[in-house]
């Protein structure tokens, strides 16, 4: 029997525990410190996804690091959509390899201790097998380092690349406030928390708004009521690969569809 505390529900489990993981990203942070700061207070092992070259992007790896949170690189990525900026240090269609290295080791020295990264925008780059291929070689050289796939495409072949290279990886499950209403972020966590319960764990990626960060809060006591671990992404990963859990929700994914950034 495995017996969990409120310790054990905030501050994560072994991935060997019997009781299902949720994983939440909180990306897009560096351009708001307050922001920042409302998202490294949250409670437990939120992971904080900071974009590179953005004001507070070395402020805020510290503090989200001195809160106990996971540190991610929000690594932007040539989107779909010729209007959308990704942002500085992005990975575009048409650089050459070395182009694309520098860039990524840029990116990860602007946010100190990042343990992993995932994409940011990407919906045309994270299809095409070359790039990601360039891009899994130069994370696969860091030891550990994990990348998450944020799905901006049903198309993408950045998982399948991150594997073949040995790269710790997933798919995020669900956007938390695609539709940024507190009804459809009330219902976007519901949907997380059940597919934990269905399948041992989720990955779930919400932004640094104030009602997304407040309902977030308050799903961290539900998840403790309901048995569920807010956990770390590593942790998700190993728990998966242990149970031989399908990292994409194909149902999930028809029923709500990926944007197009």
């Amino acid at each position: 029997m495995v017996v969990v505390t409120a310790m054990t529900l905030w501050q994560g489990t072994p991935a060997s525990a019997d009781v299902p993981m949720v994983a939440v990203i909180i990306d897009d942070l560096g351009n708001d410190l307050g922001a920042g700061q409302r998202t490294a207070a949250l409670p437990g092992k939120v992971t904080c996804s900071i974009l590179p070259h953005t004001p507070f992007a070395g402020q805020l790896a510290s503090l989200c690091a001195e809160q106990g949170k996971d540190v991610f690189l929000h690594l932007p990525m040539q989107p779909e959509s010729q209007s959308a900026n990704p942002g500085p240090g992005a990975l575009m269609m048409g650089q050459s390899r070395e182009e694309m290295r520098a860039l990524i080791r840029d990116g990860l020295d602007s946010v100190p201790g990042a343990t992993g990264l995932n994409s940011h925008m990407g919906s045309l780059l994270t299809r095409h097998v070359v790039y990601m291929d360039w891009l899994m070689t130069e994370v696969s050289r860091r030891q550990g380092m994990i990348f998450v796939d944020s799905a901006t495409s049903a198309h993408s072949s950045a998982l399948r690349l991150a594997r073949s290279h040995g790269v710790p990886a997933a798919r995020r499950d669900l956007f938390l406030d695609a539709d940024p209403s507190p009804a459809a972020i009330r219902a976007a966590l519901d949907r997380t928390l059940a597919l934990a319960e269905r399948d041992g764990a989720a990955i779930a990626i919400g932004h640094p708004r104030d009602e997304t960060l407040s309902l977030v809060g308050a799903a961290i006591v539900d998840m403790q009521a309901r048995g569920i671990i807010l956990a770390s992404v590593a942790d998700v990963i190993r728990v998966r690969q242990g149970r031989g859990v399908e990292t994409w929700q194909q149902s999930l994914s028809r029923l709500h569809p990926v944007s197009r950034k």
